[in-house]
C-alpha cells in the first residue's frame, strides 16, 4: 500500500541504540500499520501511515534499561506531524484532531 509522504509521521533519530529501540518499537507498538524506516549516515527516519506510537514500555523493554522521554527528546533533532507526549507514550499524529 502507498500514500502520500505527508500522510508518514514519526521521528527523525540520530544513530545510535536509541534508533535502534525506536525501529523495533515502531513495529511492536503500531501494529496493522505501514511503517518505513530511512536510515541514512547520521540518522534514522521512522515513520507510520497516519499516527506513530512509541511506548516507554517497549523503548524499555527494547533497551533493557530505565529510559524517559527527555533522553528521547535529546536524540530525536526532528519530526514529521503533529507530537502528543503523556506519561507512558510519543504519538506522532498526521493532523491536529
Amino acid at each position: 500500500m502507498t500514500g502520500k509522504l505527508e500522510d508518514f509521521v514519526g521521528p527523525i533519530v540520530t544513530q545510535g541504540e536509541i534508533s535502534d529501540a525506536a525501529i523495533e518499537a515502531a513495529s511492536i507498538d503500531n501494529p496493522g500499520r505501514e511503517v518505513r524506516i530511512e536510515e541514512h549516515a547520521s540518522y534514522v527516519r521512522v515513520q507510520a501511515r497516519g499516527e506513530c506510537i512509541l511506548t516507554m514500555a517497549t523503548m524499555e523493554k527494547l533497551l533493557g534499561r530505565k529510559f524517559t522521554f527527555g533522553e528521547f527528546e535529546r536524540n530525536m533533532p526532528g519530526f514529521a506531524g503533529f507530537i502528543r507526549t503523556s506519561q507512558d507514550q510519543i504519538r506522532f499524529i498526521a493532523s491536529k484532531g
